[in-house]
């Protein structure tokens, strides 16, 4: 099985992602064992922090990691993921940023250490990258709400056009239950559309690996899901197409099991 992976920290000593390259070594190796084919380099873009005069910084050593991935037989492409906090505008207006794979895709994240209870202005940031010809992709949804998934509100960013990503380390229960359990209620729901690895390191947690997961939501969620969330939509990701739903079966209650028996 062949994996592709949009959200990553490969490119080593331009944020908090790989320290040296020789760890960004390990994880290709480690990546390619696992199966995973395709990476899309997403490393962090803070606006106010990051502008035009440091993209051309981030994107040379980008370029470096596509060289060296090609000796492990794993294809990189270029991306980033984009800081929401309020100066965004101005980077997106400068367009100090890489799209997913130059798609119309962007990886967005909000900041994690803020229950977004407390955040009232998302839905205005989302909306204006919209106006703007962006599809946004936002990153690890699952933890951005430590009591507890507000499935209402991530139902109207999907509506507004919007797509979830959630990580592979979060279904694993890395970040804790409340983590874990936002994550699978998002399953249940069908409201996600791409799961990553959003690898940082080349050994712990935060690694490059998705066969894991893979199997997880092949056992919990069947293999069309498992195929959809970790090959077919980052693939559409970066051929810049459409992505698709979740076929999501609902599981039948007892009352409904008991009614087909007395028939």
């Amino acid at each position: 099985m062949e994996f592709i992976d949009i959200h990553n920290h490969l490119a080593w000593e331009i944020d908090d992602g790989m320290p040296s390259k020789e760890d960004a070594i390990i994880a290709l190796q480690e990546a390619k064992k696992d199966g995973i084919t395709k990476i899309i380099s997403t490393p962090h873009f803070v606006p106010g922090t990051h502008d035009v005069s440091n993209i051309d910084i981030i994107n040379d050593r980008i370029e470096e990691l596509k060289e060296l991935a090609k000796t492990y037989g794993v294809e990189i492409y270029s991306g980033s993921e984009v800081f929401l906090n309020h100066e965004y505008l101005d980077m997106i207006d400068s367009k100090a940023f890489n799209t997913l794979a130059d798609s119309k895709y962007l990886l967005i994240e909000f900041d994690v250490r803020r229950n977004m209870d407390h955040n009232d202005y998302a839905e205005d940031y989302l909306y204006e990258l919209k106006v703007r010809g962006y599809q946004p992709v936002i990153a690890h949804v699952e933890r951005y709400f430590p009591k507890g998934i507000v499935l209402d509100r991530v139902r109207s960013w999907i509506e507004l056009g919007c797509y979830i990503q959630v990580n592979r380390t979060s279904l694993l229960g890395t970040h804790g239950d409340v983590c874990r359990k936002n994550a699978e209620k998002l399953l249940r729901e069908g409201m996600v559309h791409v799961i990553a690895s959003d690898t940082h390191r080349s050994e712990g947690h935060r690694i490059a690996k998705l066969s894991d997961v893979y199997s997880l939501i092949e056992k919990d969620y069947g293999k069309e899901n498992a195929n959809l969330l970790l090959q077919g939509n980052p693939k559409h990701i970066i051929n810049n197409e459409h992505l698709e739903e979740m076929k999501v079966i609902k599981k039948r209650s007892i009352f409904d099991r008991l009614r087909k028996k007395g028939r």
